[in-house]
């Protein structure tokens, strides 16, 4: 596999982990402010992680996009590898930064999903989403 091919792939990797520290950041702060009862300010930020939400989905096609032009062996290997998962060996050292990567990314999307969580039961009890 081309190395070039993977460094496009690494290069939207890392914008993709960029919205979403900011989706966790504003995340976090929906909280805080949901425990103030600022509404106001909890509407606003709702719109901006939205925003960043639809980022990331632009961020996640050109992802496929690239992958699509892969050997289907290669596109399953690099999908694992976005994953964060180390099931095929890293076959060079931007494979191992798209595996790290793709670590970080599971890590922050566990770690908002958590904070949501907590937001939408503590709102929303029984009616919760996650319930």
């Amino acid at each position: 596999m081309e190395d070039s091919m993977l460094l496009e792939i690494l290069k939207e990797m890392q914008k993709k982990y960029q919205c979403m520290a900011e989706i966790e950041r504003i995340t976090r702060e929906v909280g805080d402010f949901l425990s103030r009862n600022d509404q106001t300010s909890v509407q606003l930020l709702l719109g901006m992680r939205q925003d960043e939400m639809d980022k990331v989905d632009v961020f996640n096609r050109n992802i496929k996009c690239l992958i699509s032009v892969l050997s289907p062996e290669e596109a399953v290997k690099v999908d694992d590898w976005m994953k964060g998962q180390d099931n095929w060996i890293p076959d060079s050292q931007i494979s191992e930064k798209v595996i790290e990567k793709g670590k970080n990314i599971q890590q922050i999307l566990k770690r908002t999903i958590e904070i949501d969580r907590f937001i939408s039961t503590r709102i929303a009890g029984t009616h919760s989403f996650y319930k």
